[in-house]
């Protein structure tokens, strides 16, 4: 019987020793990260498609007159934009926090963001679309940080890049969608009494609730946790992200975790960072129909030219990431990304405050246009990709990401009030204001560099320094603090 016991104990000593040395097979984790990519990318790439969808398409509903219908006056449209970010800004950090306490399942607010679409259909005056809006950012704020979080519990460090651009395509996408979609369906303006920017938010909201919930029966929980993958799979995407973090690895939740996040000062710069860099990125996203309609294009060509810009945008962001996945750099790409974009808005406002509209100027500033979004979109990922790159720990992870998003989402409400109607047709504060917060934005991005670069020649010279005076528990928790944590650049 004491033989048993020891045979038994003996058992449990050596798997706990097979799970901790982790043996990695490149042939069995190329299928393996196959297998993964199939599986979870193209379902939460359409979701965060008509997620940015139901968010975007108010800027296609006011070329469908949604101003005038609903007898919108002044700033008023720009106060609807902006109240979005309120709701979104507010349910940030909560809803993260739910998230990780229970399962990374983002199709839930998905769902929720369908119905809130669909009650625009219903609004009759600006109280009633304000408040409408507010919900759909209420409901909203949980779903791309919990998307990004939930990557980053399925891929290493060097994969996510590549993965949140993919992900982050159905933002691009979305915005083509929309000016495509919108061409279409405003044409059923008058079809049952209903405006044509009522049938788009109608179609848009149906949509998104029939996806999500599909969706809700295939998007997986943590890798150990799965059960389409087998137990050798399972145990094989668990261990090689133990071992991607090394000593910097915690588990899935942790209090103290979340206390690193909140006074992790290295989180408070990328807050800043990028909280800046939205302002230009949601001033594109939202008034991208309106600023072509400003080059001489009317309501409809309007619409359909608002899709080149996005496709740049999605295009260019792939590349970026897998550049930057296989260079395992994410600075010099941000800072790269950035110029371009400010390049486009020089096209923007130059020939807009010096010249009248022509057709060959007409073309420099659309071309202007889609060179902002090829610039823009990838600086924008790059950034959210290198926060999590930088942030060990699940649960220090999730909140550090809510922490910035929401920074993100104060920045686009101060984003909705940019493009002024009365600057029509050439916007030229709308444009300077972007490209100043553009710039600055670089400023942050090299500031962020340096930051990083201090700290690792820090680890690398003195690591003694980041364990003295620390207990063995508290050296095990220390995160992306550990000196064998060597953070991206």
């Amino acid at each position: 019987m004491e033989t048993d016991k020891t045979d038994d104990f003996q058992k449990e000593e050596e798997s706990y020793n097979v799970e901790e040395i982790f043996v990695e097979d490149k042939v069995f984790e190329k299928k393996l990260l196959r297998k993964i990519d199939f599986r979870i990318m193209p379902l939460l790439t359409l979701l965060y498609l008509l997620s940015f969808l139901d968010r975007v398409s108010i800027g296609n509903a006011k070329l469908a007159h949604i101003e005038r219908d609903l007898g919108l006056v002044g700033a008023q449209f720009n106060w609807c934009l902006s109240i979005f970010f309120f709701g979104y800004t507010l349910f940030e950090i909560p809803s993260n926090f739910i998230l990780i306490r229970t399962n990374p399942s983002v199709s839930f607010y998905d769902d929720i963001m369908g119905i809130c679409n669909d009650a625009y259909v219903f609004v009759n005056n600006f109280s009633e679309l304000m408040s409408a809006r507010f919900f759909l950012g209420a409901c909203e704020a949980g779903f791309f940080p919990g998307a990004i979080y939930y990557i980053t519990t399925w891929y290493k460090r060097s994969e996510t890049n590549s993965r949140i651009a993919i992900f982050f395509i159905g933002n691009s996408f979305a915005g083509s969608l929309s000016g495509l979609l919108a061409y279409c369906v405003v044409r059923l303006d008058g079809k049952l009494d209903l405006k044509g920017w009522q049938w788009l938010f109608l179609i848009e909201g149906l949509m998104t609730i029939v996806v999500s919930t599909l969706s809700y029966f295939f998007l997986s929980n943590y890798p150990e946790k799965t059960k389409w993958l087998s137990d050798k799979e399972r145990k094989y995407a668990a261990g090689r992200l133990k071992n991607d973090a090394g000593k910097a690895h915690a588990e899935h939740f942790d209090k103290k975790q979340i206390y690193a996040a909140l006074t992790d000062w290295k989180v408070y710069l990328t807050m800043l960072h990028l909280g800046i860099i939205c302002i230009p990125f949601f001033t594109f996203s939202f008034f991208i129909p309106t600023i072509v309609n400003g080059m001489g294009f009317d309501y409809v060509k309007s619409q359909l030219l608002s899709v080149p810009p996005f496709f740049c945008a999605g295009i260019s962001t792939l590349i970026v990431a897998i550049l930057s996945d296989r260079k395992r750099i994410r600075s010099p790409f941000i800072i790269s990304c950035s110029f371009v974009a400010i390049i486009g808005y020089i096209l923007l406002a130059v020939p807009s405050y010096k010249l009248k509209l022509n057709y060959l100027f007409r073309k420099i500033l659309y071309a202007g246009a889609c060179i902002v979004g090829a610039g823009l979109a990838p600086a924008i990922i790059t950034s959210i990709t290198w926060l999590t790159n930088n942030i060990a720990g699940h649960a220090k992870r999730a909140i550090a990401t809510a922490m910035v998003m929401m920074c993100v989402n104060a920045g686009g409400a101060v984003a909705s009030q940019v493009y002024r109607q009365k600057d029509y047709p050439h916007y030229l504060l709308g444009h300077s204001i972007s490209l100043g917060f553009l710039i600055a934005s670089t400023t942050t991005t090299i500031i962020q560099l340096i930051v990083f670069k201090t700290l690792n020649k820090k680890k690398k010279e003195n690591p003694q320094s980041f364990l003295k005076g620390k207990t063995e528990e508290e050296i095990k928790n220390m995160g992306d603090l550990h000196p064998d944590f060597i953070y991206s650049l």
